[in-house]
C-alpha cells in the first residue's frame, strides 16, 4: 500500500486555511501606477509572488525571484523535470460583491474572494501538496519546479522574461482550470480596432456621443458600460430619457439614467461578468448599451462604432457576424468577447477583442480572415497579439499517470476535456492543465462573489501530492 496522500492533506487543513487566507487578503490585481524596479506588476503582484516565496524559504527549498517577473521553487534533484505552473496575479473585482474581495469569507463550506478558485486556492494547494511528498520522504528521480506566474490574467510578459532567464521543464501540470485533465486548450487572437475620430466636428446641435466607456480586461465579459450623450435638442434627450427604462427591462437588466447640469445625458447599464472563454454566459454591458443608441441619429465615427457594437459584436459569441466562425473536435466553437470598449470625440473608437480559435485550426488563416473583414469594415488594426493553440496527444504518459491517480481518488473516469481558457499549461510542451474545478462545479472565475469549496481544494491536493509523486518518482 503506498501512502495516504489524503490523510496527509486533511493534517494539514488548518494550516492551509489560516495561510490561504492570508494570501487571499493581498490585492494582487495588476498596478502599474505602484511599479518599479523589481515589481513590473506593482506592489501589489510582488507581496504575493514574494508571499509564495517566502513560504518555499521557510519550508526548506531553493527559491528565486526572477526579477519580480515570476518565482521558483525548487525541489529534489536528476536530469529531468517536472513542472507545476500558477500565477498570484488577479483580474479586477467588478461591482456587486457580497463581501469585500480582499476580506476572505467562508460561508457553507466554500471561501469567498478574489483569487479563491483563480488561481491563489489551487496555486497554494499545490504547494502544499509539494509539501506532503518532501515530508513523506517518498524518493524521487526528477527535480520538481514550482515556477509562480505574475502576468497571466494580461500579457504572460511574465513568462517572456522568465525564458529570457531560465528554462521551463517540458512535462507537468498547472492547477488552473478543472478535473479530470484539459489536454487541449484554443489558441488566443487579441486585436485592437480603432475607428479614426471625425476629421471635422459634426453640424452644431447635432446628436454627440461624447464618451463611451466599458469593460477593463480584454478576457472578461464587461458589466458595466457608461455613455454621455448630448444634443442641441434637449428634447431628444428627453425623448431618450423616456425610454430608457423599457429598454433596460426588455434586455432584463438594470441601469441608471440622467441629465446632469451641463445638459448632457448619461446612461450607465450593468450587464453580467463572465470569463472571455466562454461569453455567452454572462452579458456584455457594453454591446447592449449600443443597441439603445443605435436606435438614434448619431453621426460619422460615433455612426460607426455604435453600429459595429450592436449590429455585428453583440451577442455574436462564435463570430459568425464577424466571419470567422469555425470549430473542431477537439475544443469546439471558435468564440469572441468585446472586452474593452472606449470611444471619445478626439480619440475615436476602439475595441479590444478576445478571440478563441479551436485546438486545430491554423491561427495564421483566421488571422487573414480577421484582416479582410477588419479592411472591408473600414476600420483599422491598431494592435494584434496572439497565442498558439496547445494539444497533448490521450496517449502521452503525462496524460496517462494523471488519469490514474484522478481515477484512484475519485472513482469517477478522467475524461479529457479542451478549454477555451488558456493556461500556464500551454508553456509546457507536455504540460496539462490539472484541476482545481470538479466535474458539475459552478466556475466562479473572473465573476463576483468568486469563491471555491474548500473540501474541493483538500481533495485537490491529495491529487497534486499523488500526482506530484508519481510524475517524479
Amino acid at each position: 500500500m503506498g501512502h495516504n496522500w489524503k490523510e496527509s492533506a486533511y493534517l494539514r487543513r488548518d494550516a492551509f486555511l489560516a495561510d490561504l487566507q492570508r494570501f487571499l487578503a493581498i490585492n494582487s490585481i495588476e498596478d502599474m501606477t505602484t511599479a518599479q524596479e523589481g515589481k513590473p506588476f506593482g506592489a501589489g503582484v510582488a507581496e504575493a509572488l514574494e508571499y509564495m516565496l517566502a513560504r518555499g524559504q521557510a519550508d526548506g527549498y531553493v527559491t528565486r525571484n526572477v526579477d519580480g517577473y515570476a518565482g521558483v521553487i525548487e525541489y529534489g534533484e536528476g536530469p529531468e523535470e517536472i513542472g507545476v505552473l500558477v500565477h498570484v496575479d488577479l483580474v479586477t473585482v467588478g461591482e456587486g460583491w457580497t463581501t469585500p474581495p480582499f476580506e476572505p469569507s467562508i460561508r457553507d463550506g466554500k471561501i469567498y474572494a478574489r483569487g479563491a478558485l483563480d488561481d491563489k486556492g489551487p496555486a497554494l494547494a499545490a504547494y502544499y501538496a509539494m509539501n506532503i511528498v518532501k515530508d513523506s520522504g517518498v524518493p524521487l528521480s526528477k527535480k520538481v519546479r514550482f515556477i509562480i506566474g505574475t502576468d497571466e490574467e494580461s500579457g504572460w510578459l511574465c513568462m517572456k522574461h522568465f525564458l529570457e532567464k531560465e528554462t521551463l521543464p517540458q512535462v507537468g501540470f498547472s492547477p488552473d482550470a478543472s478535473f479530470p485533465i484539459i489536454h487541449a486548450e484554443k489558441g488566443q487572437i487579441n486585436p485592437t480596432l480603432t475607428i479614426p475620430p471625425d476629421s471635422e466636428m459634426a453640424a452644431e446641435g447635432g446628436l454627440k456621443l461624447l464618451s463611451f466607456v466599458s469593460g477593463n480586461q480584454g478576457n472578461s465579459v464587461p458589466d458595466r458600460a457608461v455613455a454621455i450623450v448630448s444634443s442641441g435638442e434637449p428634447s431628444v434627450l428627453q425623448e431618450m430619457l423616456a425610454k430608457w427604462p423599457a429598454f433596460v427591462t426588455e434586455k432584463s437588466t438594470s441601469g441608471e439614467a440622467a441629465i446632469g447640469e451641463d445638459g448632457n445625458l448619461e446612461l450607465t447599464l450593468f450587464g453580467i461578468n463572465a470569463h472571455g472563454m466562454e461569453p455567452q454566459i454572462g452579458k456584455n454591458a457594453g454591446t447592449t448599451l449600443a443597441c439603445f443608441l443605435r436606435q438614434y441619429p448619431f453621426e460619422g465615427s460615433a455612426y460607426t462604432y455604435i453600429s459595429l457594437l450592436s449590429d455585428i459584436l453583440h451577442e455574436d459569441f462564435y463570430a459568425e457576424r464577424l466571419g470567422l466562425a469555425c470549430e473542431d473536435e477537439v475544443s469546439g466553437k471558435l468564440t469572441v468577447n468585446a472586452g474593452i470598449l472606449r470611444y471619445s470625440q478626439a480619440e475615436g473608437g476602439n475595441i479590444r477583442l478576445n478571440i478563441r480559435y479551436p485546438a486545430t485550426v491554423s491561427k495564421e488563416e483566421r488571422i487573414e480572415r480577421l484582416k479582410e473583414r477588419v479592411a472591408e469594415m473600414g476600420l483599422t488594426l491598431a494592435e494584434l497579439r496572439s497565442s498558439s493553440a496547445h494539444y497533448v496527444p490521450s496517449d502521452h504518459v503525462v496524460v496517462q499517470t494523471l488519469s490514474r491517480v484522478y481515477e484512484e481518488h475519485t472513482g469517477m473516469p478522467a475524461e479529457l476535456l479542451s478549454s477555451g481558457g488558456a493556461t500556464y499549461a500551454k508553456m509546457m510542451s507536455s504540460g496539462v492543465a490539472f484541476g482545481p474545478l470538479f466535474p458539475g462545479r459552478a466556475s466562479t472565475a473572473h465573476q463576483t462573489d468568486e469563491y471555491i469549496e474548500i473540501e474541493d481544494l483538500m481533495r485537490a491536493m491529495a491529487i497534486y501530492a499523488q500526482a506530484i509523486y508519481e510524475l517524479a518518482k
